[in-house]
């Protein structure tokens, strides 16, 4: 197994166990009955940066990003489903689904029928991917604002926060060994949002939550 087989390997495990992070929020649903204080959208969202990628992957012939995309469509697929079945708010989360689909089947007919080559295809196939991720990863934004607001980091995971440091940082040496930007660039944000996320968990770690006044 030489280098960039074992960088492969390592870069899968860390990506997939990213992925599953869901798994407790839908263990919870089950335990409760209840889908209070889980959201639906990064499910969503997650997904469709996942099936993009993987169509990326797949037309690169590079099976290490179809497996892992692959594998964590099908999770954030899953999520979806237990989150539809018992939340209140079905409906809600049924038409975002069309809406994703709807803007999914566009960009396949898109790229099907108005562009020619692959290499084009590949090139604004791999902007829009680079686009979603980035949005991925810097949406939580907000959170890291409450973090400082109220002095608690009750609401930051520290094991979802290590592996999306180590699978970003993967990701990004993964791209600069297959020479591809589109790979390395949206990454870079998940490192250094990771590391922000450290620093106030190490900050903040003797302190809970102020009341705001």
């Amino acid at each position: 197994m030489d280098g960039m087989q074992v960088l492969s390997l390592i870069t899968t495990v860390f990506t997939i166990g990213m992925f599953m992070a869901g798994i407790p929020d839908c263990l919870k649903i089950f335990k409760t009955g209840s889908t209070e204080n889980v959201l639906f959208l990064p499910f969503l969202t997650t997904n469709m940066n996942n099936i993009l990628w993987a169509s990326y992957g797949y037309l690169k012939s590079d099976p290490t990003i179809i497996t892992v995309n692959s594998v964590g469509s099908f999770l954030q697929t899953s999520y979806m489903i237990v989150f539809m079945i018992y939340s209140p708010t079905k409906v809600q989360a049924f038409q975002r689904t069309v809406l994703a689909c709807a803007t999914m089947v566009f960009l396949y007919l898109y790229f099907s029928m108005y562009i020619v080559t692959i290499d084009v295809i590949l090139n604004q196939l791999g902007l829009v991917c680079c686009t979603v991720t980035v949005l991925m990863y810097v949406s939580p934004l907000s959170e890291i604002a409450t973090v400082f607001r109220t002095k608690s980091t009750s609401g930051i995971s520290l094991p979802l926060t290590i592996t999306t440091l180590f699978a970003s940082s993967l990701w990004v040496l993964y791209g600069v060994c297959v020479s591809d930007l589109y790979i390395q660039i949206p990454n870079i944000p998940g490192v250094l949002s990771s590391l922000v996320r450290i620093y106030l968990l190490w900050n903040y770690q003797d302190t809970t939550a102020k009341p705001i006044t």
